[in-house]
């Protein structure tokens, strides 16, 4: 779980690099992109693109996402599980899965961003990812999301979306 959250392509390795926004020569031929930041605090993950959840979350990687939403792309949320204390995890569902969630009391944060909804040229997928025994979602660049050893007891539950990215998996 402590490793590196790696990020391939010129786009992603600009924000990683630089902490910031994308550069101007990237805001000038894409779409405009934010960092969505993983954050860690020994227990729980917390991922966002606004501001860091508290001083002990110290941060794991970043991926771009987009501010708006383009064709093809769809909106990103941040929630609180209502049957987990502090799981605040991403979704696609604007109603933070209660639709579909047996507890239907998970919380809504925020709009975090957009991803794009299928792979494609420069695109790289973005996983959610979750731990049982710590009741924790993470998101990943990973397919095994990171599990160490691979057998370990860490889910990969779906690919969220599609970040851009200027080197294609």
């Amino acid at each position: 779980m402590r490793a590196k959250f790696a990020v391939l392509g010129t786009l992603a390795a600009a924000i990683v690099t630089a902490g910031a926004g994308i550069s101007a020569a990237h805001a000038e031929t894409g779409p405009q992109a934010v960092p969505l930041v993983r954050y860690f605090d020994g227990l729980q993950h917390y991922v966002t693109s606004g501001a860091r959840p508290g001083p002990k979350y110290r941060e794991e990687g970043r991926v771009p996402i987009l501010t708006s939403n383009l064709p093809g792309t769809r909106a990103i949320y941040g929630c609180l599980a209502g049957n987990a204390r502090r799981d605040q995890f991403l979704t696609g569902e604007s109603d933070c899965e209660n639709s579909v969630s047996s507890s239907k009391n998970n919380t809504f944060l925020r709009r975090e961003g957009f991803l794009y909804k299928s792979p494609g040229a420069g695109r790289r997928a973005l996983y959610r990812c979750y731990v049982p025994h710590t009741q924790s979602h993470f998101v990943s660049v990973r397919s095994d999301c990171e599990s160490n050893p691979p057998a370990s007891k860490v889910n990969a539950e779906f690919i969220l979306g599609y970040f851009p990215s200027a080197q294609a998996d």
